[in-house]
């Protein structure tokens, strides 16, 4: 019995150790992303990125909506929130993704967004948000819509992706042949065929071409 005493001693003082060095280490953290050196500034948001922890969560979620933040911290935080794919940072990533005032700095903002938004197949907001996107002024943003749509893989885009065959950009038509390939669904067949008879591009041509052989 005194053994099992001391152990449980010895095992609550551990864990009140660790949670005051979790604790240190957030409020450094916090310090760092004050710092006036931005590239501190990221370092941090990699720190939480790697801790994972819903402190953690909540402070990358404050650092990707906000309208003062360097664009480029602003951009690590929404990637993290994308590979750690926590459905409570999903309202923050739509509302970044739909407001221009958040993403008004840098262009890339938003495709950042809608490539995060790719690892949350579950929302049928997800997939109305990127389908609103297709025709999005930016080449970059569009290019990312295709390809989180292909990714999620929810027939409901179909149409959406089958018209970004005819997007002005090659790597946007590209990634429209990539997605219609990851849905496999028959319906694109008649577009995908079309796109390789008369795509001006000849690697586009070449890419339908295979992506047809993968349906049956």
């Amino acid at each position: 019995m005194p053994g099992l005493i001391a152990f449980s001693v010895l095992l609550l003082l551990v864990l009140s150790a660790a949670g005051t060095q979790a604790a240190t280490d957030i409020e450094r953290i916090k310090a760092n992303l004050n710092h006036n050196d931005w590239e501190t500034r990221i370092a941090a948001v990699d720190e939480l990125g790697k801790k994972r922890d819903e402190q953690s969560l909540l402070i990358l979620m404050q650092t990707a909506d906000t309208s003062v933040e360097y664009w480029p911290i602003k951009i690590r935080a929404i990637t993290i929130l994308g590979e750690i794919g926590d459905p409570r940072s999903l309202e923050i990533l739509l509302k970044v993704y739909y407001d221009p005032f958040l993403h008004a700095e840098c262009p890339s903002i938003k495709s950042y967004t809608a490539t995060a938004l790719g690892y949350f197949r579950n929302d049928s907001r997800v997939v109305d948000a990127l389908i609103s996107g297709i025709h999005d002024g930016e080449t970059l943003t569009r290019e990312a819509v295709v390809r989180s749509l292909g990714r999620i893989g929810n027939r409901k885009a179909l149409p959406a992706l089958i018209a970004a065959l005819n997007d002005k950009s090659v790597a946007v038509r590209l990634s429209a042949v990539n997605g219609l390939e990851q849905i496999g669904d028959p319906q694109a067949i008649p577009a995908l065929q079309a796109a390789a008879a008369k795509d001006t591009d000849q690697l586009m041509r070449e890419r339908a071409r295979s992506a047809l052989t993968n349906f049956h």
